[in-house]
């Protein structure tokens, strides 16, 4: 059976209670697919640099649609299948190394920053030069917020290097 890349999106949506109607849930939908497939699940979203980390406008356009105005579209063919228990393990896999942040917008915003950064612009960097990279391209968090605790950032340094690592 072909499923179509918009099904399962909406079925990850389901497991990860990600919707899109403000800005900070479009932000966690954005950073949590991003942060997914850095793990390892291919979901088909190409993402690149924009204001609050890692972007990507194909995932824009379909959660546009799959979590707005054709929602039953593809309610009806996603209640027809399931993600195999392998898949279900590594999404529980996943919530586990990402347990203290899948709720916070800032933290999912920091750590998908902190990872793109690692694997496009600067794979050779030492943890210690995390917090004036990531200063370089972002001192805020969407809601303004100043970002100055280094110790988040380095956090956020080993959450992303325990997914990377986990993936393989």
């Amino acid at each position: 059976m072909q499923i179509d890349n918009r099904a399962i999106l909406y079925k990850v949506a389901e497991v990860f209670s990600l919707e899109r109607d403000s800005t900070e849930q479009r932000l966690m939908l954005q950073k949590t697919v991003y942060l997914l497939q850095a793990y390892g699940l291919k979901l088909g979203y190409g993402f690149s640099w924009y204001r609050y980390g890692p972007y990507s406008q194909d995932l824009v356009y379909d959660a546009y649609a799959v979590l707005g105005s054709e929602r039953n579209k593809y309610k009806q063919p996603a209640d027809k299948w399931s993600f195999s228990q392998s898949c279900l393990q590594k999404f529980n896999e996943f919530k586990e190394i990402c347990r203290d942040i899948l709720q916070s917008a800032e933290q999912l915003e920091l750590v998908a920053s902190v990872d793109f950064l690692c694997q496009t612009w600067y794979p050779d960097a030492e943890r210690s030069q995390m917090p004036s990279l990531l200063r370089k391209h972002k001192t805020q968090f969407f809601n303004g917020q100043s970002i100055s605790d280094d110790g988040l950032i380095l956090r956020a340094f080993d959450i992303c290097g325990r997914l990377r690592q986990s993936s393989r």
